[in-house]
């Protein structure tokens, strides 16, 4: 009987210890794999940094550009206006048309301008001067002819002609499709045209007063302001003026 229970209680220690054995066999598998919540939030906190970081650099880089574009437009505007004193102080002027003498080529109110950059007048031109004999400002007429040139102007109730003879006695009828005519305002007479000086009439021939006017005469070439190039206004006539 005693054996029996001797056995028993061996069986019994080593079933014990087996189990025992068993549990330190067996592992948790997530000490394994699994990193500590200080791990994780340390992985976390470096790419968010890494993010924040080339989002900062992408919106200095953009900064810098924006700043850059907005520093190149006032350079070229502040050249744009440098040119345009430049331009406006040594070549060009602008003037605007007062009265109805150069109708139907220019109205009175619009704006044109002119230049006097290594001008020499010619027949045709119209061009601006400065008036200081009667009207005292700046009076746009065309050019008919120029120093050592004779003009005779002979007038009908419809027509009026205008010949001009030059230096060497060569005489020709001015074809001028571009005047605005409706009866004589002067008596016809033989223009002699002095030395520095040209003869210009206006194109509305019966509405001007001109070289044909005893107060306005030749004109001086040294008063010349400068040579009508182009309009300007209105934007539906912009364009070189004829």
């Amino acid at each position: 009987m005693s054996e029996l229970n001797t056995n028993n209680e061996e069986k019994m220690a080593t079933d014990k210890k087996a189990e025992i054995e068993d549990t330190e066999v067996v592992k948790p598998t997530s000490d394994l794999t699994t990193s500590s919540p200080e791990e994780n939030n340390s992985d976390i906190s470096q790419d968010e940094k890494a993010t924040i970081e080339e989002k900062e650099k992408a919106d200095a880089s953009k900064k810098t550009k924006r700043l850059r574009d907005i520093v190149d437009y006032i350079e070229i505007f502040v050249f744009a206006v440098m040119f345009v004193i430049v331009l406006f102080s040594f070549c060009c002027r602008l003037c605007t048309v007062s009265g109805p003498s150069m109708n139907n080529t220019l109205i009175d109110g619009e704006k044109v301008i002119i230049s006097d950059l290594f001008y020499t007048p010619k027949y045709g031109d119209i061009i601006v001067f400065h008036d200081t004999n009667t009207l005292n400002e700046p009076v746009v007429k065309r050019v008919i002819a120029t120093e050592g040139e004779t003009v005779s102007i002979t007038y009908t109730s419809q027509t009026m002609t205008v010949t001009v003879t030059d230096k060497e006695g060569n005489s020709s009828v001015l074809v001028e499709d571009y005047i605005a005519y409706d009866g004589p305002t002067y008596a016809p007479n033989t223009y002699e045209v002095p030395e520095g000086m040209i003869f210009v009439m206006g194109d509305n021939r019966s509405h001007s007063m001109d070289s044909r006017h005893p107060d306005i005469g030749f004109v001086d070439e040294r008063s010349i302001l400068g040579r009508v190039l182009f309009r300007i206004t209105p934007i539906s006539k912009f364009g070189f003026v004829d």
